[in-house]
């Protein structure tokens, strides 16, 4: 059995190049399972954990495609073999595997597959890894902060390597001017003027050549199973990155231009969202037509799960009708005690000058229930206030120099300064007002970006559905801004419009939430959307009870048969 099991393996081309000592290790792992025909070994969707080989019998595979139309892909027998990726991955089921024929299958589990390769690393080295599976492991050794627990990475690419040697073709060559020249004219003039001059300008194009490789280096796109991304970071401290959900993709439109695209395989992707400027440019790429199938691939991925949730969901809502899984309705939990309210005490009215002074000191970002807010970052404050600033620090001067230096009369001195302030405060408070009232706020639901004018003037208020997001971007503009953490971030939206978020502190704290709120309010409204359609369904199978019901009943005595219905009109 165990030199059967041995041969098995040995057939699978993961398997093929192993040495005997480490494929005995693996077969060691196998374990036969028995199937019956109508057996279900795995549904689509569900998190995949084993690999299987096909011993004896027959399987059918079958995948819900985006359209939730069930389709049978292929059939395997004895010999063949599934769920590759899931040993290696852990990726969901892409398909349901259902046994027409009683079948005896070798499982192979991932865990302690793992555990095998962390005793004997020179196992993985040996394994004969597909180019999928090879670039899905490369991309996902790259973990960034901005993923989600559940989000992996799927493909990492930057520009074609031929792109930079283009970009430094210039560059270089200027360098290897300036060298045999430099060279040339101090061995016709013997003067270090030549040499000094040739170092310096060999420097500053060394420094260019410098700058345009780490520039180049730079710019990231990303494919995960949520999103694409392009991540852009120049060597002075600018940095950008726009993100748009793979549920928003319209359209991706490729180009190659020139011969030199044609004979290297690089070019541009156009990815398409609905949004004003609803695109994702992957500029340069290697292989663009691979990249775009990638993508699609991944969208197709996000439809068929959502389908196949659904229709897991419209199982168990059935089982629960027909009785076949009770489930318990959990109680309600009572309402919480009406809160008493308290009448002001002494700490409470010593805490008023403390509420005051937060006035001038508020938050840059606070929650308040599902809410957050954000206002612009201090830097934003200064340069409105710069100048009645400076203005009343200067009168301050002049009052202290011409009371304490001069003998003046000091009431029209008090007078003059009086004056200044009664203008120079109300312009500084209106500034400072105008700061602190423009703020941002991302809710369950919303995102919303209010504007006022200082002491409630007039509000400028708009809002937009978390549904109609295309993509967020957010962009730190200088090596100063990098330091002190602040940027701008870009909402666009379907239909109402780019929302900007101007001078945020942490900007990629803030596209991250506002990518979180916005996947869990796709997720319930989709949730709630197949709720809806269960209902209905369910509805449909309570009249067909009644009217079942009621036609099954014996019909009354009657003294004449009753007539034949008349035929049907054709249409």
């Amino acid at each position: 059995m165990f030199r059967e099991i041995m041969e098995q393996l040995r057939q699978i081309p993961l398997f093929a190049k192993l040495k005997r000592d480490d494929l005995a290790a693996v077969a060691k792992l196998v374990k036969r399972e028995e199937y019956r025909p109508g057996d279900v070994v795995c549904r689509q969707g569900e998190a995949g954990d084993f690999m299987y080989v096909v011993e004896k019998g027959e399987l059918q595979i079958l995948q819900v495609d985006s359209q939730g139309v069930e389709r049978e892909v292929s059939r395997l027998g004895p010999g063949e073999y599934f769920g590759e990726t899931s040993l290696l991955l852990g990726e969901p089921r892409d398909a349901t595997v259902r046994v027409t024929q009683e079948a005896s299958l070798l499982s192979l589990n991932k865990d302690e597959f793992e555990s095998l390769l962390d005793r004997r690393s020179r196992v993985f080295d040996d394994l004969q890894l597909r180019s999928d599976v090879r670039r899905k492991l490369r991309a996902r050794r790259s973990r960034f902060k901005w993923l989600d627990s559940d989000e992996v990475v799927v493909l990492r690419e930057r520009r074609h390597a031929v792109i930079m040697i283009r970009v430094l073709t210039l560059p270089c060559f200027a360098l290897l001017v300036v060298l045999v020249g430099s060279l040339y004219w101090y061995r016709t003039s013997g003067t270090m003027l030549a040499l000094v001059a040739g170092a310096v300008l060999s420097f500053v194009l060394l420094v260019v050549i410098a700058f345009l490789v780490a520039d180049s280096r730079d710019e990231r796109y990303i494919v995960t199973n949520k999103r694409v991304v392009r991540r852009e970071h120049t060597p002075l401290g600018r940095e950008s990155r726009v993100d748009a959900p793979l549920r928003t993709i319209q359209n991706i439109q490729e180009s190659q231009i020139g011969l030199l695209a044609q004979l290297y395989d690089f070019g541009d992707l156009i990815i398409e969202t609905a949004g004003e400027r609803g695109h994702v440019a992957f500029r340069e790429i290697p292989n663009p037509e691979g990249v775009r199938d990638i993508i699609f691939e991944q969208v197709r991925r996000l439809k068929s799960e959502a389908k196949v949730a659904e229709r897991m969901a419209i199982r168990r809502d059935l089982q629960q009708y027909f009785e076949v899984q009770a489930r318990e309705k959990e109680a309600a939990e009572p309402p919480p005690p009406p809160k008493r309210r308290l009448r002001p005490t002494l700490s409470a009215w010593l805490s008023a000058p403390l509420r005051a002074l937060s006035y001038f000191l508020p938050p840059l970002r606070y929650e308040h229930g599902e809410t957050v807010t954000w206002r612009k970052h201090w830097i934003a404050l200064l340069k409105p206030i710069a100048i009645p600033t400076l203005l009343l620090i200067l009168a301050t001067g002049v009052v202290i120099y011409l009371l304490f230096r001069t003998p003046v009369n000091w009431v029209p001195t008090l007078v003059g300064y009086g004056v200044a302030l009664v203008i120079l405060l109300p312009w500084w408070l209106w500034e400072f007002d105008d700061w602190q009232n423009d703020i941002y706020q991302v809710t369950s639901t919303r995102i919303i970006d209010v504007e006022r004018l200082p002491f409630y003037m007039r509000e400028d208020r708009r809002e937009a559905s978390l549904g109609m997001i295309q993509n967020v971007k957010f962009e730190i503009p200088s090596t100063l801004a990098r330091f002190l953490n602040y940027g701008s971030v870009t909402i666009e939206t379907a239909g109402v419009g780019a929302f900007t978020f101007d001078c945020v502190k942490d900007p990629r704290g803030v596209q991250g939430e506002i990518f979180r709120r916005m996947e869990a309010f796709q997720k319930q409204q989709a949730k709630m959307e197949a709720e809806r359609h269960r209902s209905e369904l369910l509805d449909w199978f309570a009249v067909y009870d009644q009217v079942r019901g009621s036609t099954s009943s014996p019909p009354e005595s009657s003294s004449s048969p009753p007539s034949p219905p008349s035929p049907p009109q054709e249409t």
